[in-house]
C-alpha cells in the first residue's frame, strides 16, 4: 500500500467514526440499542471510494473505535462479521457493475445505488440471524428468538433506508471530488 492508500483509508475510517458518533437518534428495539445514524453511508461511500478490501478495513477500524468508546464491546463480533461480508460482497458487485456501465456516470451512480440497497438488505439479513443465533446461544428458544429479533428489524429497515437515500444524494459530489483530489 502506498502513502495515499493508508491516508485515504485512514480518512474514511475517522468519517465512519465520525458519522455515527456525532448523530445518533435511538429507536425503540426489543433486542439491542439501535439508533438512526451517518455510518453505513459513510461505510456505502468507502466502498464506492476505495474498493471492497479497503473498505472493509476502513469500515472496521470507524465502527468498532465507535464501539470500544461507547460502550458496545459486545457488540463488536457482529460488527466485525457483518462489516467484512457487506464490504465484500458489495464491494465486489460495485466493481463488477461498474466494469459495464463503461464510464457512464449515471449508469454508476445506478449501480451504487442498487449496492446501497444490496448492503441495508445485507444487513438486514445479517442482522437478524446473529440476533437469533446470539439469543439462543443464551438459551431462548428459537421460536422466541426470532420473535424477539422480528421487533427490531423496523430500526434496521429504517437505517437501510436512510443509506440508500443518503447515498443517492452523496455519490455524485463525494466521488466527483474523490476523484479530483486523487488526480490532484
Amino acid at each position: 500500500m502506498n502513502v495515499k492508500s493508508v491516508v485515504t483509508t485512514a480518512f474514511f475510517s475517522a468519517v465512519i467514526f465520525l458519522g455515527i458518533q456525532s448523530f445518533r437518534i435511538p429507536m425503540p428495539a426489543a433486542v439491542g440499542t439501535p439508533f438512526l445514524h451517518f455510518g453505513h453511508i459513510f461505510v456505502m461511500l468507502s466502498i464506492l471510494c476505495l474498493g471492497p478490501g479497503r473498505s472493509a478495513i476502513a469500515g472496521v477500524l470507524g465502527l468498532v473505535t465507535f464501539d470500544v468508546l461507547n460502550g458496545y464491546i459486545h457488540a463488536i463480533p457482529n460488527v466485525f462479521v457483518s462489516t467484512l461480508i457487506k464490504c465484500l460482497l458489495v464491494g465486489a458487485i460495485f466493481m463488477a457493475m461498474s466494469k459495464r456501465a463503461d464510464g457512464n456516470r449515471n449508469k454508476e451512480y445506478m449501480a451504487a445505488v442498487i449496492c446501497a440497497a444490496v448492503y441495508g438488505v445485507a444487513n438486514i439479513v445479517i442482522d437478524f440471524i446473529w440476533s437469533v443465533m446470539e439469543l439462543v446461544i443464551m438459551g431462548s428458544s428459537l421460536n422466541a428468538a426470532m420473535a424477539a429479533v422480528i421487533t427490531s428489524i423496523p430500526a434496521t429497515v429504517i437505517n437501510a433506508g436512510f443509506t440508500v437515500i443518503g447515498i443517492a444524494v452523496l455519490y455524485k459530489p463525494i466521488t466527483g471530488a474523490y476523484r479530483r483530489v486523487l488526480q490532484g
